[in-house]
């Protein structure tokens, strides 16, 4: 929901600065966060597409999904258990308490995880790494570089050679910096800014920039230091939202964000994945191409659902797209004709919209005929109620549910009045 603050209070030009990244950055179409003068002197602040933590000036404004309730800091614990999933893995819940992660706000919470994950797999130094350099000198070290031959032959006594030399400045080191340096101008306490600017201290001699994302994702601890684990996550969670750092005078700008859409889609592919393997099933996710052209230029008609589920032969057996809107009394006619058309295509009878709630909420389940004869579809509006997550055992209760639909086994008894004829009518 919109904020109202003091224009005081919100360095415009910085917000507009950050907007411009962030909108970049996550390919959004509208700025994240909109400003409206309100006049005498008030700013109303709204954040659509997005989820996450900024700080304008000295306003700290978190950013709830609009699928979490936020009437209590549970909401946080949540987001937080569904970024682990979809951005680094499984993290150790010991390295906080439940009163800590309802508690803390989003920038101390991951703090908190950070420092403690720090702590334990830091302390006997962080991995090291080799580093190719190309150079020359009276001696041959390394590898003798054939590229360089004629530099060899303008001056003979300098060798080109190409040598790997161990280094601390790796990319998980650099992440780890970079990171610790986002959290610290974002976290609230200061004692754990303290803590962070002395990670960063430790970290000087590394080099300021992050790794690529790509390069970051593709980082693997060894047993010495798994330990770290939650902190490199931490780290992919800031670098993939986007971390921004805009100084200006007395003013600051720090944050990072993501996108809310996304980040429910991947939570939900890994749900069904996870569903699927308990029942020996599979999962995947690929652009369908389907009809014959006929007649008149043109291409392939193409339909591409969010997960499709195939049985131990392979073959398509359920369909289910994600949907990151309010659940009402039916489903969005765009949706229903697109779950549709790929059931009708794959030759799936059951199909479902998966939406995110904040309550327990039963499916809405209708049957729809076809008027050519076709076999009948089932298509489920199927509610996850992701406030399970403030639980232990939260992931486990939504495969459940996504279990349970792909059984068959919330079909209602006859006489249900949500089993309807023909659905699109």
């Amino acid at each position: 929901m919109p904020v109202v603050r003091g224009a005081d209070e919100i360095d415009l030009r910085a917000l507009a600065e950050a907007n411009a990244r962030w909108k970049r950055a996550l390919h959004l179409k509208d700025d994240p966060i909109r400003a409206e003068d309100l006049g005498n002197g008030q700013v109303r602040l709204r954040a659509e597409a997005v989820t996450g933590v900024v700080r304008v000036g000295h306003t700290d404004i978190e950013i709830a999904p609009k699928f979490l309730s936020n009437a209590d800091g549970r909401w946080r614990t949540v987001l937080w258990r569904v970024l682990s999933i979809v951005e680094g893995g499984h993290v150790d819940d010991s390295l906080t308490t439940a009163d800590i992660t309802e508690s803390l706000p989003m920038p101390d919470l991951l703090a908190e995880m950070f420092l403690a994950s720090y702590a334990k797999g830091g302390a006997r130094g962080l991995p090291r790494g080799y580093l190719t350099e190309s150079s020359s000198g009276p001696s041959l070290r390394g590898a003798l570089d054939l590229s360089r031959l004629g530099e060899w032959i303008a001056r003979p006594w300098e060798v080109p050679y190409v040598a790997d030399l161990l280094t601390d400045d790796t990319a998980l080191a650099r992440l780890l910096r970079w990171a610790a340096e986002c959290l610290a101008a974002t976290v609230k306490s200061p004692g754990r800014a303290r803590a962070l600017q002395g990670i960063v201290a430790g970290l000087a001699h590394v080099g300021g920039r992050p790794p690529h994302l790509f390069d970051a994702q593709r980082l693997v601890l060894g047993t010495q230091h798994r330990g770290l684990e939650p902190a490199k996550v931490v780290g992919l969670l800031l670098l993939n939202g986007a971390g921004v750092h805009h100084a200006s005078g007395e003013h600051a700008l720090s944050g990072f964000l993501w996108k809310s859409d996304t980040i429910y889609e991947n939570y939900v592919y890994w749900l069904c994945g996870r569903a699927a393997n308990g029942r020996g099933e599979r999962t995947s996710k690929r652009a369908i191409k389907f009809g014959t052209l006929i007649a008149g230029p043109g291409a392939l008609l193409q339909t591409e659902p969010d997960v499709i589920f195939h049985g131990t032969n392979g073959q398509a057996v359920a369909i289910t797209d994600s949907k990151y809107k309010v659940l009402g009394s039916r489903p969005k006619a765009s949706d229903t004709y697109q779950i549709l058309t790929a059931a009708h295509v794959l030759g799936c009878h059951r199909v479902s919209l998966t939406y995110p709630v904040a309550d327990d909420r039963g499916p809405s389940i209708w049957l729809v005929s076809s008027g050519l004869g076709a076999q009948d579809v089932e298509l489920t509006a199927l509610p996850l109620n992701l406030m399970a997550l403030a639980t232990v055992d939260g992931h486990q209760r939504l495969i459940e549910t996504i279990a349970n639909w792909l059984a068959g086994a919330l079909l209602p008894v006859a006489g249900d009045a949500r089993l309807v004829q023909n659905a699109v009518a």
